[in-house]
């Protein structure tokens, strides 16, 4: 299974693998905590206490796909960057 977009493509011979990895999870973690932030504003914002309601919907689209997944398209698009602090 061919994965898009590829290392290379991420890296572009300007940052190494690892450095790759470690923007990539720091992305994650940072889009898994403004979903989380997000979801509990919504359940203070809440007027009724019932949690489990039907006819509450979750319309984030951050939660259609993974986090890492998004945090690598972010990447590739430019959304986050990756800093060299040399």
């Amino acid at each position: 299974m061919m994965l898009y977009p590829t290392v290379a493509d991420l890296t572009n011979d300007k940052v190494n693998r690892y450095k790759l990895v470690i923007a990539t999870a720091k992305c994650a973690r940072h889009i898994i905590d403004k979903v989380n932030s997000e979801q509990e504003l919504a359940e203070r914002m809440r007027v009724d206490n019932d949690r489990f309601s039907k006819d509450s919907k979750n319309d984030n689209p951050l939660l259609t796909e993974k986090p890492v997944s998004i945090a690598v398209q972010k990447l590739y698009d430019g959304d986050y960057t990756i800093v060299d602090n040399k």
